[in-house]
């Protein structure tokens, strides 16, 4: 009882205050959201459904970012309608750019009917060549994460375009908006936040990933952010600027741990999402039943890693490690953490830390590379080298326990992270949040020949890592 009167309290505190501090919805809807993984690779086509769940016109953001870095590779607007929803599809392609023609590349096409203007709906290519730190290989655009930030709310005229009662609204007012004497052309004296109101939240999102050919279908889960903005905040910004992320949050965060609710004022807005998405340890469970055919693979996403570690001169704010660069990944590219991998298998007889068995010499230290990194399980009798089921060029191969069970979990501990600190908005104490900002998810396959006479059935399931928070004075 007195455990549950605290919990209670707890929750009572945090919802009386949240109106200025960012915090995950639980829900699933907010001002700003986080779709952890896409992929085009291996024939992997990935389909994203935006809704709008409020009665009010909004502008929304869209920022797919590649997987190494982090760093966009499309960027654009979209303006919905009270109650609408915007669907966009994601496909692997040969690049058509001068210089890396026929490289395998990415696109986003779209065939419905709300604005996204100065985009090519048909197909927009991935940028092949970012600026960034590390390969320009196009290879790089087929994997990575996609934000998704509320703008603000639509008023008058803009509103007026973005009505959809007769299934089409006005695209014509969004594209001339953006340019030159458009009211939102501030080069030639428009004003970038006309007919815009604070945003106000309500967006939801759902992502699958598909393998068309073999019919198997993976959910890919969104996190959702609330209180993303400062109390009367918007953010409009023309519909080719990625300049606009998850560091345009208010620098307050509201996090929920085993232990209460810690309300935190952190130095810089980054620092407040990265708050909420911190972990110290994190959990996955694996089968790769010989039987099925059985495939796990294990994505690791860090959506605000580019803003801790620089490139020149290597260096890294906290809670990244000072010096990030460690001998796993690639040093002339992008840099990784060293983390402590335990997996036990189903019976929990058998533990093992990264392919070590007992009287072996032990393995050099495991390590997450870049923003997305994927660990694909195998079994001790297999020989493949890659992942199988999204073929990612960033990953890491992680044998089962020998002797064990074909299925289990996995445990993942970062090793020389520093804490993000922040201060106690009601007592004034400083607060460290360990670990790291990490989110992700867990795929699994599996392959039934005797489903019926002559049919194969395949059976794709994902599920959100499980995480351990731990904050302490």
């Amino acid at each position: 009882m007195i455990l549950m009167k605290r919990l209670l309290f707890s929750l009572l505190i945090l919802f009386s205050s949240l109106s200025y501090a960012v915090y995950v919805n639980s829900e699933g809807r907010g001002e700003a959201l986080i779709i952890p993984y896409y992929s085009v690779n291996n024939s992997l086509n990935t389909v994203v459904s935006l809704v709008n769940t409020r009665d009010t016109a909004k502008a929304v953001k869209i920022n797919i970012r590649e997987g190494l870095n982090g760093h966009a590779v499309l960027s654009y607007n979209v303006y919905l309608d009270g109650n609408d929803t915007w669907t966009f599809v994601m496909g692997g392609i040969n690049s058509t750019v001068a210089g890396v023609e026929g490289q395998p590349s990415g696109a986003m096409a779209s065939s419905d009917n709300s604005c996204a203007p100065l985009t090519n709906k048909g197909m927009s290519e991935f940028s092949p060549a970012p600026p960034v730190y590390g390969p320009i290989q196009v290879q790089r655009v087929r994997e990575g994460f996609i934000e998704i930030i509320e703008m603000g709310e639509l008023q008058g005229d803009a509103a007026d375009a973005a009505d959809s009662v007769n299934g089409v609204p006005d695209c014509q007012f969004f594209e001339s908006a953006w340019q030159t004497g458009g009211i939102w052309h501030e080069d030639s004296g428009g004003d970038i936040n006309h007919d815009l109101a604070p945003a106000s939240g309500g967006l939801m999102a759902e992502a699958d990933m598909l393998d068309v050919s073999s019919g198997v279908n993976y959910s890919i889960p969104t996190v959702a952010l609330v209180g993303f903005f400062a109390d009367g905040e918007m953010a409009h910004v023309s519909p080719t600027d990625s300049d606009l992320s998850l560091d345009a949050a208010a620098p307050k965060a509201s996090i929920l741990t085993e232990e209460g609710v810690h309300q935190l004022e952190l130095e810089r807005g980054i620092d407040a999402v990265s708050a909420i998405l911190m972990t110290n340890k994190m959990f996955a469970s694996y089968s790769i039943d010989a039987g099925v055919q059985g495939v796990s693979e294990i994505i690791f996403t860090q959506p605000t890693r580019r803003f801790y570690i620089y490139s020149q001169p290597l260096r890294a704010d906290s809670p990244y490690p000072q010096q990030p660069r460690i001998e796993q990944c690639d040093t002339l590219q992008y840099e990784g953490v060293e983390v402590d991998i335990i997996v036990r298998d189903r019976e929990a007889k058998r533990e093992v830390y990264l392919g070590t068995i007992p009287g072996d010499p032990p393995p050099p230290p495991a390590a997450l590379c870049g923003s997305v990194f994927v660990i694909s399980m195998k079994r001790t009798d297999s020989d493949r080298e890659e992942p199988l089921i999204t073929q990612s060029n960033n990953f890491g191969i992680l044998e089962q326990v020998r002797g064990g069970t074909e299925n289990g979990y996995i445990s993942l501990e970062f090793m020389d992270t520093r804490p993000l600190s922040g201060l106690d908005i009601h007592t004034g104490e400083n607060k460290s949040i360990m670990g790291l900002p990490v989110i992700g998810l867990s795929l699994t396959r599996f392959k039934n020949y005797y489903a019926q006479p002559g049919i194969l059935a395949q059976y794709g399931m994902s599920h959100p890592l499980k995480a351990q928070l731990t904050v302490v004075n």
